[in-house]
């Protein structure tokens, strides 16, 4: 609100509701041979449709951008001959070259129906302390709703938003954007399609051709046994997945434009709002990782098992409910760039992992190596004791610095690293882990279209967040009331250090807000502060106690 009395933006929707429909089928085949009596295979094939989703009344539709935003198409079900779309939408559509399609298609998609997945696993003993273990598996995923988006039913003419903001701070606005007063503000709003203008009306679309994702999966191993409970394993993992689902605006930016410049005239389709997403099969991710395991079975009372591993994730996919440590596509529409541009560390990266766990019956009371001839209420107390732990020790994720100017008007722009600064230097600890002389902004756009993509920043993933560090301990004491009676006493202790385990700067998650200028490197004083743990509120140590009785 102002002071005129008027609102200074307004948003308003119609209620639409979808019964929503799809099927899903498939087969398999699998078969174990044992080739040989030091070969043996796993062999199989799976076959999977994922079927469009249909909604029960066709109150779907669809839009298609198409590349090079020459030939878009509106794609609307030709089962509902009931509907009606303003002529101001029509009007808009025909200039702005988007051609509406009436199809027999309910589902406004084509799915594949080609999705065969082979996989294959190998267990050959060459000699009798050696196993090499090796696989590979294509795996199919279907049509994932992303938080009831984006769905196509939610799109007009069945249901919209439409946003309306003030033509300047001192000027009020009602939903026809004539000056007036709050109890006129909703007056005008048309919440029948027919009359709805294009102005603030955002389109909804998905890849027609519907590429369904898929990761190939493989591994090579070998296990040594070093004695006759003691194992050690080393190993290649790896993970290649394509046509990931990615959301991209669906009326964008087509080129690098100066700041300042309004955004509106330069869209792809500028009599339509800004908003409005188009949900594509474009994006890549790959996994490689070196893995060893080291594990001692349960032994005279002692197991253990430790692992390391050493690893990268890269990917140009992006979370659209929770968008983690990285800023989001900074250009996705704009030709040589794209998605593709934005190829970096994925957010949940890890790069070197150690875990470490065990159990250890103490030795101590009847039928144990120390005191074994103790009876009675000493041999109670003294014997039944055994403890357990895990250890774990990892790199915090890849974070992303944003620019602290807009270098680009309605792109995005990551930080430059200043040659001769460590990134990490400073302090380093939760009041500043970044150093804030290590970034800087680069130059930005001077001419609208240019080719040169600097403005655009320097690499993704500069600098890691935090990494976690935790041991959980407990011990348990065994009581043997009769031959097939006992009762366990319990004390365990999940985070014994109390340590905390530090979110990175610019986190903000359980309704505690991140500090102002986390993330702007021109904030000597907040930038790199962190204000948040990983863990719901802060993951002190905590310490329970159990009875637990066997009959």
């Amino acid at each position: 609100m102002n002071n005129l009395g008027g609102a200074s933006s307004v948003n308003a929707s119609n209620i639409s509701t979808v019964d929503n429909r799809r099927n899903y089928y498939s087969w398999y085949i699998q078969d174990d041979w044992k080739a040989t009596s030091k070969l043996t295979l796993n062999l199989g094939l799976r076959w999977e449709y994922f079927q469009p989703i249909v909604e029960h009344y066709n109150a779907q539709a669809n839009f298609l951008p198409a590349m090079g935003f020459t030939g878009a198409q509106f794609l609307v079900p030709s089962q509902r001959q009931d509907l009606v779309l303003s002529q101001a939408i029509l009007n808009a559509m025909a200039k702005d070259g988007i051609t509406v399609v009436r199809t027999d298609n309910k589902s406004l998609l084509n799915a594949q129906s080609t999705n065969f997945a082979p996989r294959i696993g190998i267990a050959y003993q060459p000699m009798n302390k050696l196993v090499v273990r090796a696989g590979y598996g294509i795996f199919y995923g279907g049509f994932e709703n992303i938080g009831g988006s984006p769905g196509l039913g939610s799109n007009y003419p069945f249901q919209y938003g439409l946003g309306f903001s003030a033509p300047s701070p001192t000027l009020p606005i009602t939903a026809d954007n004539s000056i007036g007063l709050l109890e006129n503000g909703l007056s005008n709003v048309p919440l029948d399609p027919a009359f709805v203008k294009p102005s603030g009306v955002s389109f909804v679309g998905q890849q027609s051709q519907f590429l369904t994702p898929y990761t190939q999966r493989a591994n090579f191993t070998l296990q040594v046994q070093l004695t006759q409970n003691q194992f050690f394993e080393i190993g290649y993992v790896g993970s290649w997945t394509r046509h990931i689902q990615s959301t991209v605006p669906s009326n964008p930016i087509t080129q690098l434009l100066p700041p300042g410049t309004n955004t509106q005239t330069a869209r792809a389709f500028p009599d339509f709002g800004p908003g409005g997403s188009f949900l594509t099969e474009q994006a890549n991710s790959n996994y490689n990782s070196l893995q060893t395991t080291f594990e001692r079975r349960f032994s005279n009372g002692l197991s253990l098992l430790a692992n390391f591993t050493y690893a990268k994730t890269l990917t140009d996919a992006r979370d659209p409910l929770f968008g983690g440590n990285d800023q989001g596509y900074r250009a996705p529409w704009i030709p040589g760039f794209g998605i593709q541009g934005d190829y970096q560390l994925a957010n949940f990266d890890i790069g070197k992992a150690f875990k470490f766990s065990g159990t250890y019956e103490l030795p101590f009371g009847p039928g144990k190596r120390f005191a074994s001839n103790l009876h009675g209420l000493a041999g109670q107390i003294l014997g039944g004791w055994s403890m357990n732990w895990i250890l774990t020790l990892q790199d915090g994720p890849p974070m992303t610095i944003p620019c602290s100017v807009t270098t680009a008007a309605g792109s995005g722009c990551y930080a430059l690293f200043v040659p001769g600064e460590d990134p990490n230097g400073g302090s380093h600890n939760v009041n500043q882990w970044l150093n804030p002389k290590a970034f800087a902004n680069p130059a930005a756009v001077t001419v609208a279209g240019q080719t040169d993509f600097a403005p655009l920043g320097g690499q993704e993933s500069q600098v890691r967040a935090p990494g976690l560090q935790r041991f959980d301990f407990s011990t348990f004491k065994q009581f043997r009331i009769s031959e097939k009676t006992r009762l366990e006493f319990r004390a365990e202790f999940f985070n014994l250090p109390n340590h905390a385990a530090f979110a990175a700067p610019g986190f903000t998650n359980f309704g505690v807000p991140s500090a102002p200028g986390s993330l702007d490197f021109t904030n000597t004083k907040n930038f790199g502060k962190i204000t948040q743990t990983l863990d719901n509120p802060n993951d002190p140590r905590q310490i329970q106690f159990g009875l637990k009785l066997y009959f």
